[in-house]
């Protein structure tokens, strides 16, 4: 019973870095692409807004962890 939680867990770590390192490599094409369309073309502040926001998404979403706050897992564990 130990081995087969050990092992879900290790499973859950190694989704979740995955995931942290997609997320992370999203947000540096996105950050490369506000760059250049910055340099390239100022005039286009809504799209950087909107990316911006996109992005700010992410980092909230898998970044801060904030679902976990309001997940009963986290109460059960507790």
């Amino acid at each position: 019973m130990e081995q087969k939680a050990e092992s879900n867990l290790e499973i859950k770590k190694k989704e979740a870095w995955q995931i942290g390192l997609s997320v992370f490599i999203l947000l540096l094409a996105l950050t490369v692409g506000e760059y250049f369309i910055g340099s390239i073309a100022m005039t286009w502040g809504l799209i950087l807004l909107v990316i911006a926001v996109f992005k700010a998404f992410f980092v909230v979403r898998d970044y801060m962890h904030l679902p976990r706050l309001f997940s009963a897992e986290e109460e059960e564990s507790a």
